[in-house]
Formats: C-alpha cells, structure tokens, sequence
C-alpha cells in the first residue's frame, strides 16, 4: 500500500483555488495556494491575503499529542460525478455505499475496542458545554473521527483533549452522569495520559507472550482473525464469527447490490464477496479476490474484514476491516498500461536474485484508475491516506491469478487542493527547483503507478515457495515491503526513460520527489512502516554518497547526486528483495538496525515543517435517498463527522 505522504495522484489544470483559511478563534484569510503538490506532508501557508470569495472553504482543526508540536488536520470536500451513470448503477452504488459506511464499527473495534465508549461520552457533554469547551470538544472528536481511533499510526501516541480532568467530570455531572461515569473512567487515560499506540492493537491481548504465539501454529497467520483469552488460554475466531452481528447489515446491501445490478462479472464478483462475508474461510477470499481481479465491471468495490496487515506492528499478521467503493475513470490508462507493458522486462533485469522468469501476459496486474465514492476503515487512517494501492495482499493469488493496481484520482484530487509548493522549496536548492519543480508532481504520479507495480514483483526463494514472506519475516515485513517498492519505483523510471516512456528529467524529477519524501518522513520517530522504509533508504543514500549537502538563505538543503543515486538505488534494492525472498528475518533486522534511526536533523526538519498541516480529512458526498429508493443527485454533509460511517455501530 502507498500513502499519501509519499504520492499524490491526478496530474490536471484548473483555475485558481481560493481557500478560505479558518483560525482556531473564528478568524478567517483568503488566500491562494500554489498549484503544486508535494510528494510528502502538504504544506499549506497564507500568501498574499485575497478577497473572500467563498469559492472553497478548507476547514484546518488543531490537535496535541503529548511531547509533539501542536499540529492540525486540514478537511476538504470529495468531488464525485454521476454522469454516465444508468438509474440501475445509481442503485447499486448506493447500496454499496451503505454497505461501506457500516463496515467502519469493526476497524474501530480492531484498532481501539473503547473509540465508541468515548465518542459517546463526548457527544453527550456537548450538550452542556461552555461555547469554548464545545469548541475544544468538537475538535477532539474530529481528529478521533479522523484518526478512527483515539491513537495514531504517525506518531504512534494519543491524541490529548485540550480540557482538564476537572471540567470534564464537572460536564459528566451536569449531564446526568450515570453511565456517562462508566464511560467517563474508561475513557480518562485515552484522553489526558501520555499513551504509545499499541502495537497489537486489539488483535491479541496485550499481554500475549512470543511462546504462546508460536504454539497457535498454523492459526497464528489466519489474516481475518483476532485472539482473546477468555479462560486463561489465548484462543482464535474468524472476524466474520466475531462480527456477525455488525456483517449482517452489510450483507443485506450487498445482496440487495447483488439483485439489482445488471453486469454479469459484478453479480458474479458480488455473489462470491457475499460468501465471503458469511463464511470467512481461506477458500471464500481467494475466490472473492480471484472475482473482484476478473469481473470487468465499470463500478467496483474493495471489501474486507482483513484487508491491510499495518495496525498489527506485533506480527503483521492480523488485517484490518477496510471498504470503498468507487468507479472507473478512464484518464491516463494508457499511460498506466504502458507501465504494465514493461514490467515483464523489469522483472527479467531487476538486481536479485529470484525473478519471475515466467510470466504469464493474463496474470500481469490490471491498472483501475478510479474516483472513489465512499470509503472507511483502514482507508480512514490520518495522517497516512491512501492514494495507490496494490490488492490483493494474497501471495498465491497473485502468482496464480494476478493483482489489480489501484489509483484513486478523485481523493488525490482533494489533496491536491490543499497541497502546495513549501516543503520542496524548504529542502531542495533554488536551482534544483527550478530545474524540476514543474515536472516533479508528474514524476511522482509515475512513480506512484511503479511502487505499486513493485509490490508484484519477485520471487520467493526455492525453499520457501508456497509461502508468504509476512510469515517468515513478522514484524520486519512491511517495513521492508514498502523499502522495495519504493526502490523499485526509483529503479524502474531511468530504465523506462531510456526507453523513451518519458524523458529522463522526469525520471530525475521522481528521485527528487522521493528526496522530499524521506526528509519529511525524517520528523517522524521510526515507527511506523512507511517511515521506517523511508528512513533507512535515506541514511543508506547519504553514507553512500548519494546525496550533499547544499546551505542556502541559512538552512540545509540536499541535491542529488545523480550518478551515484542510480547505483546506489540498485545495489539497495538488491539487498531487499533478496532479503524479502529469503525470507531472512536476522538480515531484515540487521538492516533496519544498520540504517533506520531518529536523525539528528528531527527537530530541524519539524521545526521547518512545524506550520504546515499534518493530515486530511475527506468529506465524501452521499447519493440521496427517497424511502427505499436511491436518487440520481448527491449531497454532502454538515461536517466531517456527520458522515455516516461515523455514526454506524458495533452489534452484539
């Protein structure tokens, strides 16, 4: 999977955009943003004040989190488009869109079991609050909205509410108290305490010992389950067994999809996902995967109790609940099909050891360039958003099958409306700026088409064939994943340049962007797995001699050197894809020690980067409803949380 902190995707001219800037005290300046966008966090400053024209309002929300600058989230609208689309598609992705929204109870089960005791709570002392505390409230329950939990992945800690244990137990006894009291002590630690995000999530009981991983043998890599242990020993169950109560409503959309739809590969891919929904086994997801792959059909859906393996930082192990559901947009598949072409050659040339030397043209990956119309659970995850994504996360069945290789063009598109210039002009040299500055979000986009690429890519050793390189390599797998993808997005664009795809400026264009990428990813403590790709690329490079250092206006900035970072890029992801094909732990480990750690610029680069938004909220419209009945005209929400996956629940 790719993040928005390293891509950003849709490449296209439009005319200014007027923002409207909110302050936390009401106060408001116009402004216009650069049309650019950076590969890494967006960076979002006043310029020149403008008049306030209201053309478009970008709502910015403050946040803590204990021992970190205060930061804020940036929220902004989702543009999707019913044109082209028949009365029957309108009722089948409302259906489906009902069907995503009521998935998310089970990713915020999955993350964090007590989000919905505290959202709760806070809703209900809202109704007595002071005008300043509603405001300080509604803030918290955004960017627990935001964050689909009172934790995040980047940094891994809590998010703190800027009120004090006082006139919170103050508001519970004004209203009511009660089980707002029981709700009150267990949410009090989430919301005032210092807390790490935990690394096994909700997935296995916190104190679940490495001996009693390992004596659940072959149960302990069944991707869509969690463990318990409800009578001294740790015991599994099926999410689908776990959560059926809360599935059943998701089923009922999908059949209701499912009778309504008219496109023979969608029934079919639909009548498979159902099964899998029910039923859970090994046998229903691949079968689902091998449908939703080959079903053809303009409208799709990504559905899952278990879809990405990132909340588990234990094993990576477990998969989370994630859901969308979006549609084709034709714009640039040639472009991404070309890349496609050329991956066979890729592969055959790529620096390790085991390639896939036979590749079969029907199981190359398919390239969906999509707008996404709902989404939740883990796509729901700030400060990381997807905007690329490889699926299915099954090794077998995409040896066997293939692979899809998703761009979401809609929501990139929303980021990009909030995105700007500042980060590059931070740490890249004037010149280099210059020089690349206009061709760089391009390179980007392309690179973001190859990372995904990369992730099909190799092949396991002969002596582990069958298996999942996540089961040999636990916690040190995804780290080391992305690190290849990336690499092999870098490796791949002067390999396509010289075949003429695109210039070999672009390709330089994409190194830079990676530049940016891993220095952003530098104000992050090594945690989480993007980051920690990042990071051990970065100090890898720079020991290597692949980067220098230039001072410029009083600050350091970094230029290429160009030669060197093609070998460099080679040789590391030699090391990578041998290490992930070995399925080398001791080596994996060694290298995250070797080259991943807190750089000494941190506190610079955060300095420099201190003003500067750090996540996005999406606000994603709705297909209207008239009783049983879905309506050819959307509509948007009041507001961020007044979004419909957020007030869906848990069943028992």
């Amino acid at each position: 999977m790719l993040a928005l902190d390293a891509r950003l995707i849709a490449r296209e001219k439009k005319p200014i955009l007027i923002i409207k800037f909110i302050g936390w005290n009401g106060s408001s300046v116009s402004f216009e943003p650069p049309l650019y966008s950076c590969p890494y966090s967006c960076s979002l400053l006043p310029m020149e004040p403008l008049v306030d024209n209201n053309k478009s309002t970008v709502k910015f929300v403050p946040y803590q989190q204990k021992d970190e600058s205060p930061r804020q989230a940036a929220l902004a609208q989702v543009e999707f488009s019913l044109k082209g689309l028949s009365e029957n598609d309108i009722q089948v992705l409302g259906h489906l869109s009902d069907a995503v929204d009521l998935l998310n109870p089970i990713y915020r089960d999955q993350f964090e079991p007590q989000t919905q005791k505290i959202e709760h709570l806070l809703k209900s002392l809202l109704k007595v609050a002071s005008p300043a505390q509603a405001e300080t409230i509604s803030n918290y329950l955004t960017i627990l909205n935001l964050q689909n939990s009172p934790y995040s992945l980047l940094p891994r800690k809590n998010h703190l509410l800027a009120l004090t244990k006082d006139e919170v137990k103050e508001l519970v006894k004004k209203a009511g108290g009660g089980v707002l009291e029981a709700e009150y002590s267990a949410a009090e630690t989430f919301m005032f305490e210092g807390l790490a995000t935990p690394d096994k999530a909700g997935f296995y009981p916190q104190d679940m010992s490495e001996d009693e991983w390992k004596a659940l043998g072959a149960e302990a890599n069944v991707v869509n389950s969690s463990f318990s242990r409800p009578n001294g020993k740790v015991v599994g169950q099926l999410n689908e067994v776990k959560y059926k109560a809360t599935l059943k409503p998701v089923l009922d959309h999908l059949i209701k999809a499912r009778d309504l739809t008219t496109h023979t590969g969608l029934r079919l891919y639909l009548d498979s996902k159902i099964e899998e929904v029910r039923h859970g086994t090994n046998e229903s997801r691949r079968i689902a995967d091998f449908m939703w792959i080959r079903h053809g059909s303009p409208i799709d859906l990504i559905l899952s109790s278990a879809l990405e393996v990132y909340l588990d930082n234990w094993k990576n192990a477990r998969g989370e609940a994630a859901a969308a559901i979006m549609v084709e947009n034709n714009e640039a598949q040639s472009t991404l099909q070309a890349l496609v072409d050329r991956l066979p050659g890729l592969e055959a040339t790529a620096p390790w050891k085991h390639r896939k030397m036979q590749i079969d043209k029907d199981k190359l990956p398919h390239l969906r360039f999509v707008d996404v119309l709902n989404w939740s659970g883990d796509y729901v995850n700030s400060p990381m958003t997807i905007v690329a994504q490889s699926l299915p996360n099954d090794h077998w069945v995409v040896d066997n099958v293939g692979s899809v290789n998703m761009v979401y063009r809609n929501t990139g598109k929303a980021i990009y409306s909030l995105s700007g210039e500042m980060i590059a002009k931070e740490f890249l040299p004037k010149d280099v700026f210059a020089e690349y500055g206009d061709l760089m979000f391009e390179a980007t986009q392309i690179h973001s088409a190859l990372h995904e690429l990369g992730h099909t890519t190799g092949a396991m050793a002969p002596e582990h064939a069958g298996k999942e390189a996540r089961e040999l390599l636990e916690a040190e797998y995804s780290p080391l994943e992305e690190a290849r993808a990336e690499l092999f997005g870098m490796w791949a664009m002067p390999q396509m340049a010289r075949d003429g795809v695109f210039s070999m400026k672009t390709a330089e264009a994409g190194h830079y962007g990676m530049v940016i990428s891993m220095v952003g990813g530098l104000r992050f403590l090594p945690e989480q797995a993007h980051v920690k790709a990042r990071n051990f690329m970065w100090h890898y490079f720079v020991q290597n001699g692949g980067v220098e250092d230039v001072m410029e206006d009083g600050k350091k900035k970094f230029r290429l050197r160009l030669a060197r970072i093609d070998e460099l890029v080679a040789a590391l992801l030699g090391i990578v894809g041998d290490t992930k094909a070995a399925g080398d732990k001791a080596a994996a480990t060694k290298l995250r020690e070797t080259y991943c750690f807190t750089d000494p610029m941190r506190d610079d680069v955060e300095a420099r980067m201190a003003s500067f938004p750090l996540g996005r909220g999406l606000i994603f419209p709705r297909i209207k409803r008239n009783g049983e009945n879905y309506l050819a005209e959307l509509e948007y929400p009041p507001s961020f949380v007044d979004q419909a996956r957020y007030t869906a629940k848990l069943l028992d």
